[in-house]
């Protein structure tokens, strides 16, 4: 008896240092609003929270990202028709999610539904909260006769220039001449790394522009570089660079302005979450590293994105996301006039013509910037934070 209290205190202790290290808080609970009870499923993660809706036969699984305090679910809208079942939460008297209403087992934000059902839309006209939702108010900023950007994203826009970069409205120039094809440039935690083209042929050293101050720094080199090298990948904030010619790879850190050489008989590679050695000879064919962990899921799909929270799928330029804490129903997000997408955290942005756009379920397709070099010049890069 005495050995079975003992073990089943070690287990305890276990199950406490687990939930613990996981860092994850579970609460489970029902709410009753507007005559109708819901259950409730909170997950209060690192640097998200996770809720899981249960209504009417079906789930609804929801992230919330940077929020200050721990939002609580206070109140629910529902509706439900023959085509539509239907959910508003209300987190602490705010709205932090559009509509969400199931058809089949794919979920569709009610922005991108709206017009579609009149008994639906008569309903969401009566919930008071929402009259305020997505209520975009544009402005334009031109920059130049090349650039404008518009005010309507509450977020800090860098984007590259011929002589350096554009930073938050502040033109910060890194060239002496105009560069065209800026290869070896990157942004990385608030960071733009850059090769000094300045130079002509090789180069020694990296510029760094911190984009919070918009300060230059530089990191030397004791060996020249050829500027037929190219950027590998980005790992922990570090950029990895290979030089085909000298047959050397550089690991960067633009935040401590640190240089490594890896090694000079082979390469450092990463793919599948996971580093590997290859020979000098393999990235001589411009060794891209592979993010992808998806093991050939959701092969029915023409496009498969993923981050730490979801899979983006695309489908005949359909664009949709699957909630990697629930992956039992999939959320239609947009229709896309290209497949080529960028993802950070719960938001999306891409490029058209001449325009960068950017999405999320609280503001919808938004346009961030126009810059009449977008559709011509491939290495132009921007960065959202």
């Amino acid at each position: 008896m005495k050995k079975k209290i003992i073990i089943g205190i070690v287990a305890l202790i276990i199950l406490l240092i687990a939930v613990k290290k996981s860092n994850v808080k579970v609460l489970k609970y029902k709410i009753k609003s507007n005559d109708e009870v819901y259950n409730i499923v909170e997950k209060f993660k690192k640097d998200y929270s996770y809720y899981e809706i249960s209504w009417n036969k079906k789930t609804y699984p929801i992230n919330i990202f940077n929020t200050k305090n721990k939002s609580r679910i206070s109140k629910i809208y529902s509706y439900k028709n023959n085509t539509y079942s239907c959910i508003l939460p209300i987190f602490n008297d705010e709205i932090l999610t559009d509509i969400m209403c199931y058809k089949d087992s794919t979920i569709y934000n009610y922005q991108s539904i709206k017009g579609k059902d009149e008994k639906l839309d008569n309903y969401v006209e009566t919930i008071k909260e929402y009259k305020n939702f997505n209520i975009k108010e544009e402005k334009e900023i031109k920059y130049n006769n090349i650039i404008s950007f518009y005010n309507s994203l509450n977020k800090n826009i860098s984007i590259t220039t011929y002589k350096g970069i554009i930073s938050n409205n502040k033109e910060v120039k890194i060239f002496d001449k105009d560069v065209y094809s800026n290869k070896i440039s990157v942004y990385v935690n608030k960071m733009y790394l850059t090769a000094d083209y300045n130079s002509n042929y090789e180069f020694d050293k990296f510029y760094i522009v911190d984009l919070t101050n918009n300060e230059i720094s530089t990191i030397k080199v004791k060996n020249p570089i050829s500027f037929d090298s190219y950027i590998q990948g980005i790992v922990d904030d570090k950029v990895y660079i290979f030089d085909p010619e000298n047959e050397i790879q550089y690991e960067i850190n633009p935040n401590s302005k640190k240089i490594n050489i890896t090694s000079n008989d082979y390469i450092k590679y990463y793919s599948n979450n996971k580093w590997t050695k290859v020979s000098v000879k393999q990235a001589k064919k411009e060794l891209l590293f592979d993010y992808t962990s998806l093991n050939n899921i959701y092969n029915e799909y023409d496009k498969v994105y993923e981050n730490e929270y979801y899979y983006y799928v695309i489908k005949n330029y359909n664009l949709y996301r699957i909630n990697k804490n629930y992956t039992d129903s999939r959320e239609f997000l947009i229709k896309l006039p290209v497949d080529e997408i960028e993802i950070c955290n719960d938001y999306l942005y891409y490029t058209y013509e001449d325009g960068l756009y950017y999405y999320s379920n609280t503001t919808g397709l938004e346009l961030v910037l126009t810059n009449k070099e977008l559709e011509f010049n491939k290495y132009i890069k921007y960065y959202i934070y």
